[in-house]
């Protein structure tokens, strides 16, 4: 009878600590996911903060390209992770990202290019992101589509932010460029002698023989760094893309 009941009381042991053993897997799973759920809305929260900061510096680089009553709109908007505001252009409103980048990097003439592409910006990450949905619980909640495609975006943006050229042959964005570089594209007619001439050449403010204006990049760079810490968390590998796909891309509407 002892015997019995000593086998029982162990069968009972082992039910309660195999229990135990899944109940603490689960719980480590979980534990696992909401911490990396955790640290994406860390990771987003700086993609948000260094878009705010691309933006004032682009419009001090460019303060003819933005518009300067709805400035504090799109920093509150993008702050408060919301999504109210809609530039009409020629006539439309525009809703989606794919509008908004198709105007910032259109070879026309263009008001307010500036707010154009960083409302087209935040629309992306928006919705990658799922920020309608306000807070995600699990790292798993992310659609690894989406954030692919804002990687993806990224990466052509900052390419197009360096090279796209108007009609005329101008930069759409004034952002690497040296101020003789930017006097120099505005003058240039065919001689290069014009560059002794300069403002910021002749007042020995710059030289030929500086370094390009970096920040910029190192702010897009920073955004970039984040998604790829986002896409790592979903178990997704960063796809960097070649440089052919890069000068080939065309944004429609």
């Amino acid at each position: 009878m002892k015997v019995i009941i000593s086998q029982i009381f162990f069968l009972i042991f082992l039910s309660i600590f195999f229990q135990a053993c899944a109940f603490n897997k689960v719980s480590l799973k979980s534990l696992a996911q909401t911490n990396s759920a955790s640290q994406i809305e860390e990771y987003k929260a700086e993609i948000l903060e260094s878009l705010i900061t691309y933006k004032n510096k682009l419009d001090l680089r460019n303060p003819n390209a933005f518009n300067k009553d709805i400035k504090d709109d799109i920093i509150n908007e993008i702050s408060t992770n919301q999504d109210y505001i809609h530039i009409v252009q020629d006539g439309v409103k525009l809703e989606t990202y794919e509008d908004y980048f198709y105007y910032a990097f259109s070879e026309k003439s263009m008001n307010n290019r500036n707010d154009l592409l960083i409302l087209g910006m935040y629309k992306l990450i928006f919705k990658a992101y799922a920020m309608e949905r306000e807070h995600q619980f699990v790292s798993f909640s992310y659609n690894k589509e989406e954030m692919q495609n804002l990687h993806k975006y990224l990466q052509v943006i900052r390419w197009k932010i360096k090279t796209a050229k108007n009609e005329k042959g101008e930069y759409l964005f004034n952002t690497w460029q040296n101020n003789w570089q930017i006097e120099l594209e505005k003058k240039y007619m065919g001689d290069y002698n014009i560059i002794n001439d300069l403002e910021y050449i002749k007042l020995e403010k710059e030289s030929v023989y500086d370094y390009s204006n970096f920040s910029f990049e190192i702010v897009l760079s920073r955004i970039l760094i984040n998604v790829e810490y986002t896409l790592k968390k979903i178990n997704v590998e960063p796809f960097e893309i070649g440089l052919s796909t890069l000068k080939n891309f065309i944004f429609v509407l």
